[in-house]
């Protein structure tokens, strides 16, 4: 087993639009919101190519309300 830690976590936020055109307003059409940061990203890779894994993050705030 792998256990990272991070001690500054992310949230990351992928914004999607239908058509994205240069020089003119682009409104949103999706958010995709995930957690993110070396250590969590070690995590999800490990995840993925069958690992186990233990992540471990400090989260406080806006931000960590919505990574718990």
């Amino acid at each position: 087993m792998i256990t990272t830690v991070t001690l500054n976590p992310a949230l990351d936020m992928t914004l999607g639009v239908k058509e994205f055109k240069a020089d003119d307003s682009n409104r949103v059409q999706w958010v995709i919101k995930n957690p993110g940061g070396k250590g969590i990203n070690v995590s999800r890779i490990v995840n993925l190519l069958g690992g186990l894994v233990n992540t471990i993050a400090f989260v406080g705030g806006h931000a960590g309300a919505q990574l718990r």
